[in-house]
């Protein structure tokens, strides 16, 4: 770490333990959630929508408290951060089940996770929010995660559960209807 950063986060610490951002407003107030979609009968995809940094600091940094981590995340080389962010989503990967009626295991694969430059931007506007604003309301859009995952036969219901550090998850399910639209033409009814 190079002198000025090492200064930064000095002062980013001293600032944040001085506007008492230890109760960072928003923390544990997000909701996760999971849309699960059933196609082809036997095809199920995933689309989690989660708040990154508080996930990342339960799995990376649990002793620590929220500020420390968001801060010395915030100021990691960013080798050194990817590196941390790809056993968080190995982790994560791990502890994300689905179980189908009959009991069969589903392992989720093709796994897309937001870029490492992108969550450590997030984690550092977390921590100017908290120097800036540290009373207000902390805001942090959800990050896209997207995993899929294929049966041997047709998938009737299933039982998710997912990493004790994305905390609690709404999820969403479905099975799409489609159908085709021609051009100049009204769709066959489509019904709800």
């Amino acid at each position: 770490m190079t002198p000025f950063k090492h200064l930064f986060a000095g002062l980013l610490c001293v600032l944040l333990t001085m506007t008492g951002v230890g109760s960072a407003g928003a923390h544990g107030l997000a909701e996760n959630r999971a849309t699960l979609v059933l196609r082809d009968q036997n095809h199920l995809s995933v689309a989690l929508f989660i708040t990154f940094s508080e996930a990342l600091h339960r799995v990376l940094a649990p002793d620590r408290s929220f500020q420390e981590f968001v801060l010395a995340h915030a100021a990691m080389p960013p080798e050194v951060f990817k590196s941390a962010l790809l056993e968080a989503e190995r982790r994560f990967q791990a502890e994300t089940l689905a179980e189908t009626a009959d009991g069969d295991q589903l392992l989720f694969e093709r796994w897309t996770w937001p870029d490492a430059a992108t969550v450590q931007q997030a984690l550092r506007e977390r921590a100017m929010q908290a120097l800036v604003a540290p009373t207000d309301h902390a805001h942090e859009a959800a990050f896209e995660v997207r995993a899929d995952c294929q049966a041997a036969k047709a998938i009737h219901s299933v039982r998710v559960s997912f990493p004790s550090a994305f905390a609690r998850v709404l999820v969403v399910s479905y099975q799409p209807k489609q159908v085709w639209v021609e051009p100049q033409r009204a769709s066959p009814e489509i019904t709800f």
